[in-house]
């Protein structure tokens, strides 16, 4: 209704959140499984490496006994260097700086290029046998390719599949958000509980379901006191009525009669405000209803509060051209105007409070102290009885009530030391019923 309302907070999306969370613990694993397997392949393929070295070091120790012309391997990625005890000048400068001792060694003599070298000595040589592992690790690199692509795989397979799954895991709240909104098409009986699949949300759907007993309950009773309420308040204010206009009649003193017409006032403002509420407490407020006169019921309103106002040395005045008409329930209209022009009266602090009309707006303004709304949305409510602070007292919950059962829009501007000037966009016989404010 007012349009100065704070927006609601952005909520993230469970759904979503259940699906990136089961993507992420996909691929933790899955990353977490190709490490473990690279990891072990590395080592298993390590000590591989190193036990072919070793073994082909001892066979060409023993070829080299029987024809040194033969020891070399015979495969193109290793090659033995022998040399006597001491003597290193014939090896390649990469194995001089290895210390003389039995055993293995990993080197990188240059950028790309991994040797694994394999030690032994046999009488006054040494034996150097130098494994190339470029094959091994063209392998490696093979390995983590596969790997890395099987946990891109893993992990697209778990996006689709994740969004998949928390759609099916978040369908019991869809299915009972449209049952709370009334949008059941398939035929369930009203108890929500039926529709739950789950256990947690049968808990969040049984207690939807209490609530929603609790409710009716309240409202059956609340309609029923409305129905009451209405039947039994008429004959007593038709009989205060007729009393009222009977003393009316007899012979008084003007002080009697300015009490008898005070009685009058408040008699009035009470049938209004009782057919008015019960009609906002039973639903069957309408933003339409039959034509009214706006001039003649603003006069009515202003003249109903004359007396208040003059006894505070407050000016008010209706500017409602002659003629001007709306398509309004009458009762509810008298309750919201009398309640904005008693805030002014009572609250503003001012010296003039006019009412005006213009192109399906009812106007009230004041010249009164006003408020800063930017930083105090509170002071509206604030004030709530006469002479004290800014604000407009309890009396517009009541009136934001009825505008939003009538479906008037409620604006309301206001500035310090600039008085206040509160808006109702109502619909103007013959005319749409939805103009509203800009």
């Amino acid at each position: 209704m007012n349009a100065k309302a704070p927006r609601s907070a952005h909520r993230p999306s469970l759904r979503r959140q259940l699906a990136w969370s089961f993507a992420a613990l996909a691929l933790a694993v899955a990353v977490g499984q190709a490490v473990l397997v690279w990891f072990t392949g590395y080592y298993a393929e390590e000590a591989m490496i190193d036990d072919i070295a070793a073994e082909q070091l001892q066979l060409s120790i023993a070829q080299y006994r029987l024809d040194p012309a033969r020891a070399q391997p015979n495969t193109p990625d290793m090659r033995l260097y022998v040399t006597s005890d001491g003597e290193r000048s014939a090896l390649p400068p990469y194995l001089r700086g290895l210390p003389q001792a039995s055993g293995s060694h990993e080197l990188h003599p240059d950028t790309g290029i991994e040797y694994h070298v394999a030690m032994a000595p046999d009488g006054d040589r040494w034996f150097y046998l130098v494994y190339d592992v470029a094959e091994h690790e063209r392998r490696q690199r093979n390995v983590i390719a596969v790997l890395a692509a099987s946990v891109a795989a893993i992990a697209l397979a778990v996006l689709a599949g994740g969004s998949w799954l928390a759609r099916r895991l978040t369908r019991d709240l869809e299915r009972l958000s449209l049952a709370v909104r009334g949008d059941r098409t398939n035929g369930e009986s009203g108890r929500l509980a039926e529709l739950a699949h789950h256990a947690e949300s049968a808990e969040l759907a049984q207690a939807l379901d209490d609530q929603r007993r609790r409710l009716d309950a309240a409202l059956a009773r609340e309609r029923a006191f409305s129905a009451a309420a209405s039947h039994e308040l008429r004959t007593p204010l038709m009989r205060a009525a007729s009393t009222l206009e009977l003393l009316r009649a007899t012979g008084l003193d003007g002080r009697q009669r300015a009490r008898v017409d005070q009685l009058g006032a408040s008699l009035t403002e009470i049938t209004m405000l009782t057919a008015g509420l019960l009609r906002v407490a039973r639903g069957g407020m309408q933003a339409a209803g039959a034509p009214l006169d706006l001039g003649a019921l603003t006069d009515e309103v202003v003249a109903h509060l004359e007396p208040e106002a003059r006894a505070r040395s407050i000016a008010v005045s209706s500017k409602v051209p002659p003629g001007a008409r709306a398509a309004a329930d009458r009762d509810a209209l008298w309750i919201v105007l009398a309640n904005l022009l008693r805030n002014a009266i009572r609250h503003s602090g001012g010296t003039r409070v006019s009412v005006d009309w213009s192109d399906g707006v009812l106007v009230v303004s004041d010249d009164g102290h006003g408020f800063d709304a930017a930083r105090d949305p509170d002071a509206r409510r604030q004030g709530t009885g006469a002479g004290e602070g800014d604000g407009f007292g309890l009396g517009l919950s009541i009136v934001e009530r009825i505008c939003e059962s009538a479906g008037w829009q409620l604006t309301i501007d206001s500035a310090p030391e600039q008085g206040t000037r509160v808006a109702l966009a109502i619909a103007q016989a013959g005319r749409p019923a939805d103009q509203r404010l800009a």
